[in-house]
């Protein structure tokens, strides 16, 4: 019997919601929208992100692409 492991990783970006769970989704993860701030003229955001450790690791690196074109 196999069973999957679910880890939890806190992430801050500048990416809207709609980006972020739409790369949640096509990793098969879940991602909780947990805090919103403004700092300086940009809107921060934190999220939670639930789901099989390599899994998380390839969403993160996929963020990071999105953040680079932002």
């Amino acid at each position: 019997m196999q069973r999957n492991i679910t880890f939890s990783e806190t992430i801050f970006t500048p990416l809207i919601p709609e980006r972020v769970f739409k790369v949640a989704d096509e990793c098969l993860l879940e991602v909780r929208l947990v805090e919103t701030r403004k700092e300086l003229s940009s809107w921060i955001y934190e999220y939670e992100v639930s789901g099989e450790y390599g899994k998380i690791e390839k969403f993160l690196v996929r963020i990071h692409h999105i953040e680079i074109l932002y």
